[in-house]
């Protein structure tokens, strides 16, 4: 399982390394000068793309290793279509019938995993506490994830809008490959990291 995820981890960074190299081969020009929008949004579609990559591997983790967590953190997650973690009646469990407790857990985590999302270092913190592992052996990474996480909420929520309001190509915020490719080394040594720490 962790070779699969490892594998489909690299080949999501492949895809946002690719992104990247469109932009330099065919967008990027001659010259010096800050490039239009329309030539940079591949780049912001890398960032989006490289979000997605960090948010795919941290919930294929969770699906692997959160049915199997202890009781404490499962009490954190809802029975499988029941509202907010809490007490549950007998009558929402009969609809569990010959279900055994494993595929129970399994249906709820996975439900629960469905609705997830990792916005910000705070909430990947969380997830890694609750798969076993130390925040301490990974955090050293969390500048440069927190800096993807914040970009890619700007450019999906605000089309990457620039809030001086400029005019021209600097009504939207300026964006680089230096940065994005530093972002995506950034992402690869958290991702490497973190599945050095999960066991087989």
């Amino acid at each position: 399982m962790k070779d699969r995820i490892s594998a489909r981890f690299s080949e999501n960074i492949s895809r946002v390394r690719n992104l990247v190299d469109i932009y330099s081969t065919h967008l990027s020009g001659r010259g010096g000068g800050r490039r239009g929008h329309s030539k940079t949004d591949v780049l912001r579609a890398a960032v989006v793309l490289l979000h997605a990559a960090t948010e795919d591997l941290l919930r294929s983790l969770a699906y692997w290793k959160l049915p199997l967590a202890a009781g404490d953190v499962l009490s954190k997650i809802p029975l499988i279509a029941t509202g907010p973690a809490a007490k549950f009646s007998l009558g929402e469990l009969s609809a569990h019938r010959g279900k055994n407790v494993d595929a129970v857990i399994a249906e709820s985590v996975n439900g629960y995993l469905e609705r997830s999302n990792y916005n910000n270092t705070d909430e990947v913190a969380s997830l890694l506490t609750s798969i076993g592992v130390p925040v301490a052996e990974v955090n050293n990474h969390f500048t440069q994830l927190s800096e993807v996480m914040g970009r890619r909420h700007l450019i999906v929520h605000r089309a990457d809008r620039s809030e001086a309001g400029g005019r021209g190509n600097h009504s939207v915020r300026s964006i680089g490959p230096r940065t994005v490719s530093d972002w995506i080394t950034g992402v690869e040594s958290f991702g490497t990291a973190v599945l050095d720490q999960i066991a087989e």
